[in-house]
């Protein structure tokens, strides 16, 4: 069963300030519940229908998989609570993961700098996870790391990596982490850069970049060359190039 209060909760959980009142967030998708349930990723609560029962035959693995019974609700309860345009049949409540204290002692971080758009954050954290980068920190007015598409971008990445948020550049500057931002104007090519240093890639938001405010505080500006032809790589491309390269080095 599912009571008003729960119906009431989850709708909120689509909000940032939901997702901070009730410390939790919510993941859609059988891949993405999947993931979290093999790993007993904080689970709360399970919900589906009987569509997606009908549709996946291995819908009993997920039921096995997990701690927590799941719970069949409608069609009409699925779309009301679902923050998808058109829901998969699936949703999972997770308890918003704990920031723990900063790791300054690691090799490399990814500085995210006012980033805004879901898709691209998501892409950077599943792409961080796949380079082992685990420690990853959002300056103010950036994306909620858990707002729902962030989350359905980032395929299970937020439980393999360590999240922080607020984070000045300072804090990376005053533990002497050579800060190396990308941009398309930057007089060194990645490919170009040697260093044993800890260091962070600081990557800028999608539509100004890396502020003029920080730009000129970084150690080093760095580019990616162009082979062929295009204004601009976004910025889940250039990260993920970045940070292939420097996972090399």
């Amino acid at each position: 069963m599912i009571s008003q209060s729960d119906i009431k909760r989850i709708r909120s959980l689509k909000s940032k300030k939901g997702r901070q009142e009730h410390g939790q967030f919510m993941i859609e998708g059988y891949r993405l519940v999947k993931t979290y349930l093999e790993n007993q990723a904080g689970i709360i609560d399970v919900y589906y229908t009987k569509s997606f029962k009908q549709q996946y035959k291995r819908f009993n693995l997920l039921s096995k998989n997990s701690e927590k019974e799941l719970v069949l609700i409608t069609e009409k309860l699925m779309s009301q609570i679902s923050d998808a345009i058109t829901p998969s049949g699936i949703i999972c409540i997770c308890k918003t993961i704990r920031t723990p204290v900063p790791n300054f002692s690691a090799q490399t971080w990814l500085y995210l700098y006012q980033l805004s758009d879901p898709g691209n954050t998501g892409s950077l954290l599943r792409t961080a996870a796949w380079f082992n980068i685990k420690n990853i920190a959002f300056s103010p007015y950036s994306i909620d790391p858990f707002n729902p598409k962030v989350v359905r971008s980032a395929m299970g990445a937020h439980i393999h990596i360590d999240i922080h948020i607020n984070m000045g550049l300072g804090q990376f500057q005053d533990n002497n982490y050579l800060t190396i931002g990308a941009d398309q104007n930057g007089k060194e090519v990645i490919d170009q850069f040697v260093s044993l240093h800890k260091r962070v890639i600081v990557l800028g938001g999608e539509a100004h970049g890396i502020g003029q405010t920080i730009k000129h505080k970084l150690d080093k500006i760095v580019s990616v060359p162009k082979m062929g032809y295009g204004e601009s790589l976004n910025v889940a491309a250039a990260g993920a190039i970045l940070m292939n390269r420097l996972s090399k080095k």
